[in-house]
């Protein structure tokens, strides 16, 4: 059994060497001609993920990041990041390895700065997307922010905003800048919401937003309106949108630290929430695991106009699933089955890449 599991290891990492070269061979000659429409694209890969605490080594005069350091409770050292940055590359590569396109969008959750994102682009093999950024440093009393990224080849960014969220006891509304400086101070604010506007590969508009709402640090009862601010602020710059044009497609992603079932997803009357794929030949059915159970905290959420397959692009509900590989899971010893292989487990150093899985739809080129 022993002498199997070795072959079969060995043989996955051949395969993946494999793919690799062959994903490198076919980019290149499209990077030559200059001409991507040489292959036939038939979707684009969206992808979200939480990939906690992904922090550089440096100290931040104004986050509370000192463990994340070399000298901090954590040893955050290069090496440990260096390896956290190119588990998280190779995750991205191998979420659809047979095709010769990279995900077209990635919204990241828990990145510290423009300093980790450039790292993750450009000093792994991801650098063949030609990606973008969009990032701004948010006004989170820990220093993580939500980010975007986008292939230059397949989306033209037209407009983008970082809109705050206001998450204190007393004042639940939260979209204005003019708080800004109290927020910095008061840390009254949680993770913007980022938006973005852009044209798919020339085909349709398309609106994105990447979304990482309050946790349920302190019990619901407190948590929970801070999580109703966050949707509030996301369902008025939607529904703004859908009353200058109906048929706006608009794709919201993000960790939502809530369920399906949660009422907090009833403000967002103008999006459906597409269902996630999961499950399935012991696989995961959920996106964390808490308390030996699976849940779905991070979600997809929709326009109407975007799940009509008659329009240029669009989406199923059958197209979202949870992304799992061998590599982003580890036995779970207190309960059973397996769970997210977390780079840290308390203060000890533990290898993984993230607490969340990964989250995946494909919008789908119809003309």
């Amino acid at each position: 059994m022993v002498g199997s599991m070795k072959f079969l290891k060995t043989n996955s990492k051949i395969v993946g060497v494999c793919l690799l070269l062959l994903f490198f061979v076919r980019q290149r000659a499209i990077c030559q001609t200059g001409l991507e429409e040489l292959y036939d694209v038939d979707y684009y890969t969206v992808v979200f993920w939480n990939i906690e605490n992904f922090f550089d080594t440096r100290p931040h005069p104004q986050h509370n990041d000192k463990e994340f350091t070399p000298s901090g409770a954590n040893r955050w050292t290069w090496k440990r990041f260096a390896r956290k940055r190119e588990g998280i590359s190779k995750t991205l590569m191998s979420i659809d390895p047979w095709s010769v396109n990279l995900p077209a969008i990635i919204g990241l959750a828990e990145v510290e700065n423009r300093f980790v994102l450039n790292q993750l682009l450009y000093e792994t093999p991801l650098f063949m997307g030609d990606y973008r950024i969009v990032h701004k440093d948010s006004p989170d009393s820990r220093g993580i922010d939500v980010a975007l990224l986008y292939r230059k080849s397949m989306f033209r960014a037209l407009e983008m905003r970082f809109m705050p969220v206001k998450v204190s006891e007393t004042g639940l509304s939260g979209n204005t800048d003019s708080n800004l400086s109290a927020a910095l101070s008061g840390r009254e604010f949680s993770r913007d919401i980022l938006y973005v506007k852009g044209v798919l590969h020339q085909l349709d508009t398309l609106h994105l937003f990447v979304n990482h709402w309050p946790s349920k640090y302190g019990g619901e009862k407190i948590s929970n309106p801070k999580r109703e601010a966050a949707a509030m602020v996301l369902s008025g710059v939607c529904d703004s949108i859908l009353d200058q044009n109906i048929k706006a497609n608009i794709l919201v992603m993000g960790d939502f630290n809530d369920t399906p079932e949660s009422r907090v997803f009833e403000l967002l009357q103008g999006l459906r929430e597409l269902p996630l794929i999961g499950g399935e030949a012991g696989q995961p059915n959920g996106t964390i695991k808490y308390m030996g159970g699976w849940e779905k905290i991070d979600h997809f959420f929709t326009s109407s106009n975007l799940l009509d397959n008659n329009e240029p692009i669009s989406v199923s509900p059958k197209d979202g699933y949870i992304y799992c590989n061998v590599h982003l899971l580890e036995k779970d010893r207190k309960y059973t089955g397996q769970k997210p292989k977390r780079t840290y487990i308390g203060p000890r150093y533990n290898g993984g890449l993230s607490d969340h899985l990964p989250i995946v739809v494909r919008i789908m080129r119809n003309w």
